[in-house]
C-alpha cells in the first residue's frame, strides 16, 4: 500500500503541464494522517508562508506520493475541512486510482543551499545569441542567495535582491558537486513579514539531459537517506 498513515505527500491545485510552464505549478507539503474504511484520505492541512492553505470544499487537487523508484499521483476532491485536537485536516475523496507518473524531473526537493548568482547582462545575452553558446564574457560581482527547493527542471530561491520575470541569471551552487547553471526567472514575490527579501521561481536554461539526470538522481538518493532516518527515528504527525 503506497498511501498509509505517515506518508508524506504534496498537493497541487493543477496537474503538471507539458512544456515550459511546469515550474509555475505550486506544490503544498502535507502528510497522510489516516485512511478511512470508505477510502477517504485524511491529510494534514498544508501551511504556506505561515498560513493554512484553505482549499475550497469541492475543489479538485492532484496528490503526489514519492517513492525511491517513481512518483505516484491521483486526483482527489476536497470533501471536508475540520480541526481536531488543535490540528487542521482535509478529508480528500479519491477520484481515481493512484498511478505511476514518469515526470521525475519536476519533483521538488526542499533544502537550504547557499548560492551565488548574478544577472546575465545585455551584452552577454547578445554574445550568446550570436555564438549559440552559453558562455559568460564578464566577471561581475556575484550576489548571495539561498536555494529553498530544487528539481531537475528548476528551483526556487530567496534573496535580498530582485530579478524581473524573464531575466536570465547565472548561478553557482553545490548539490552533490559544485555546479554552474543558467536559470530563467519565471516570477518573483516579496516575502511577507521580511521586508526587502524576495522568493524567485526559476527554470534551468540550456541545461543538458546529463546534468538534469545528475540532479534528479542526487535528489532521490537524498530522499532514500531521509526515509531511512525517518524509519530509524521518530516521524510524528505534525
Amino acid at each position: 500500500m503506497i498511501l498509509k498513515p505517515g506518508t508524506k505527500i504534496e498537493l497541487s491545485p493543477n496537474d503538471i503541464p507539458k512544456g515550459e510552464d511546469a515550474e509555475e505549478i505550486r506544490f503544498y507539503q502535507s502528510k497522510v494522517s489516516d485512511i478511512r474504511e470508505d477510502g477517504g484520505i485524511e491529510a494534514i492541512m498544508p501551511i504556506d508562508h505561515g498560513k493554512l492553505v484553505l482549499f475550497s470544499i469541492g475543489s479538485e487537487l492532484e496528490i503526489y506520493c514519492y517513492t525511491t523508484r517513481a512518483v505516484y499521483k491521483c486526483r482527489v476532491a476536497v470533501q471536508e475541512r475540520y480541526k481536531h485536537e488543535g490540528l487542521y485536516f482535509l478529508l480528500l475523496r479519491p477520484l481515481g486510482e493512484l498511478r505511476k507518473k514518469q515526470r521525475r524531473e519536476y519533483y521538488r526537493y526542499k533544502c537550504t543551499l547557499p548560492m551565488r548568482d548574478r544577472l546575465v547582462d545585455i551584452e552577454e545575452r547578445r554574445s550568446m545569441a550570436e555564438s549559440g553558446k552559453l558562455i559568460m564574457t564578464g566577471s561581475l560581482p556575484m550576489n548571495r542567495s539561498t536555494i529553498v527547493d530544487i528539481s531537475g527542471g528548476g528551483m526556487q530561491f530567496v534573496s535580498g535582491h530582485k530579478y524581473e520575470a524573464g531575466s536570465l541569471v547565472f548561478c553557482a551552487f553545490s548539490f552533490g558537486k559544485p555546479r554552474e547553471a543558467f536559470a530563467q526567472i519565471l516570477g518573483s514575490d516579496g516575502i511577507e513579514g521580511r521586508s526587502g527579501e524576495y522568493r524567485h521561481r526559476a527554470k534551468f536554461f540550456g541545461m543538458n539531459k546529463k546534468e538534469r539526470e545528475e540532479i534528479i538522481r542526487y535528489i532521490f538518493a537524498l530522499e532514500r537517506m531521509k526515509r531511512k532516518r525517518d524509519v530509524n527515528g521518530s516521524d510524528d504527525v505534525i
